[in-house]
């Protein structure tokens, strides 16, 4: 199965770097028409990020996304920029806090469910 491009949403076979003025270019090639490649935009490598397969959104339908695979994925992403960036101690926090929130997230859902156990 052929990726999906996030310019245009059509299946694109490779990408393909140009180099102009010293910075490079990414573009997802289609294929061609006649003799003429078709080539979405994607932008500057140095700044580019291949977020469908980071995030695995299909926002043509968020009922089928897993969205817990979603987050982690961008948790992790998260964890690797700021690690990248020098600011771990900034991202530890932060995702402390997260995790903190996300525990008390589980225990309402927890706490209404045996709520509604007892009422049957």
């Amino acid at each position: 199965m052929l990726p999906l491009c996030p310019r245009c949403g059509a299946p694109y076979r490779s990408l393909e770097y140009k180099t102009v003025s010293g910075r490079t270019y990414a573009y997802a090639y289609h294929g061609k028409v006649g003799r003429r490649p078709v080539l979405c935009y994607l932008g500057p490598v140095d700044s580019y990020v291949h977020v469908e397969h980071i995030f695995a959104l299909d926002l043509r339908n968020l009922e089928s996304v897993n969205l817990l695979a979603v987050a982690y994925n961008a948790a992790s992403l998260y964890a690797a920029l700021m690690k990248r960036r020098g600011e771990q101690g900034e991202a530890a926090e932060r995702l402390r806090r997260l995790a903190e929130d996300i525990l008390l997230l589980a225990g309402d859902l927890k706490s209404r469910s045996l709520d509604e156990e007892e009422r049957e």
